[in-house]
């Protein structure tokens, strides 16, 4: 009598189609070619959810795909959840221009089997705005605000981790909402002959957000990670990123050199710098710089770039294992 496949058994088939080199080869051209026109649309929306979360991740230029563990990797790609321990906390501030904010909340845990849950809530503010009549004179002001809930679980599978997550997308301008929702996907394995990890995520795949009568699309992308440490102490990281309908490719390469205390230590000092390639940048928002403060199973890590699409940021993030 043919046995039938259970659920944990398609899982485990599809995770080892999914690792497969060709796989990993195809996704890798999909991103370093020009793609060709795939979308009438001209640009994509939801500009919130391209922002870093992670001062760690942004000081490194968003470099995030194969080096970003824990909690913090449900922004970059959920399969670096699996990483985490019993739980993980983490809260991410950043001040932009004209008196908008970002901030950053998710909080992981440990689950039967191996796997573990992520849940995250970000949020774009812009503050109060002034209006304007056709002719300049005041006519009130106005809020605006973009914000996302997530859920995200992932798995470690022998070399591999795989991970998901489904978002809630909301975002608001004088009072017209638009909604939407966008589901994340990823992938990373470690090599144990070589001390490198490779990662590959898409991420925002979904409708986009409606408002009244129009649809904005979300900004799909496919991006694919490397990072290498060469030797104890020193991490070198690159991802290269394509934004599908907006039809552009960036590059961020990433370094990691931590003065004292090692990823197991509860104590330590990490210094942090990227630079990253994208159309239309400065030569001042090509660079990001930082550094990190590991005590007590806590880290406290600050990003600083003077120069970006927003304009000039600075990021502190507080993440906490228990």
């Amino acid at each position: 009598m043919k046995n039938k496949n259970t659920p944990h058994d398609t899982l485990n088939n599809a995770v080892y189609l999914l690792s497969r080199p060709w796989v990993f080869t195809l996704l890798l051209l999909l991103v370093l070619i020009p793609s060709a026109k795939i979308s009438e649309a001209l640009e994509s929306g939801a500009e919130f959810l391209r922002i870093d979360t992670d001062a760690r991740a942004g000081a490194m230029s968003s470099a995030g795909a194969a080096s970003a563990m824990g909690i913090s990797a449900i922004s970059y790609n959920p399969a670096g959840l699996a990483s985490m321990g019993k739980g993980e906390a983490a809260l991410s501030h950043s001040a932009w221009y004209l008196g908008s904010m970002h901030d950053f909340v998710g909080a992981g845990f440990g689950m039967p089997q191996g796997w573990k849950l992520g849940l995250s809530f970000t949020r774009l503010s812009a503050g109060d705005m002034e209006g304007r009549t056709a002719t300049r004179g005041k006519a009130g002001g106005y809020s605006a605000f973009d914000q996302a809930a997530g859920f995200a679980v992932a798995k470690q599978f022998g070399a591999y981790s795989a991970g998901g997550a489904v978002k809630y997308i909301e975002s608001s301008i004088a009072g017209t909402k638009g909604t939407g929702y966008a589901v994340d996907l990823g992938l990373r394995r470690g090599l144990r002959a070589v001390p490198v990890a490779i990662g590959i995520a898409v991420q925002n795949i979904g409708p986009g957000i409606k408002y009244i009568s129009q649809r904005d699309q979300l900004p799909l992308s496919v991006s694919a990670g490397v990072v290498f440490m060469p030797i104890a102490g020193v991490m070198l990281n690159f991802d290269a990123k394509r934004y599908v309908y907006d039809k552009y490719t960036t590059y961020s390469l990433g370094s990691e050199y931590a003065l004292f205390g090692g990823a197991g230590s509860a104590y330590g000092l990490s210094l942090r710098g990227g630079v990253n390639g994208m159309p239309d940048q400065s030569a001042a928002g090509a660079f990001s710089a930082g550094a990190g403060i590991k005590f007590m199973n806590a880290d406290l890590d600050y990003a600083m770039s003077p120069e970006g699409r927003l304009g000039g940021t600075q990021r502190i993030t507080l993440k906490k294992k228990f």
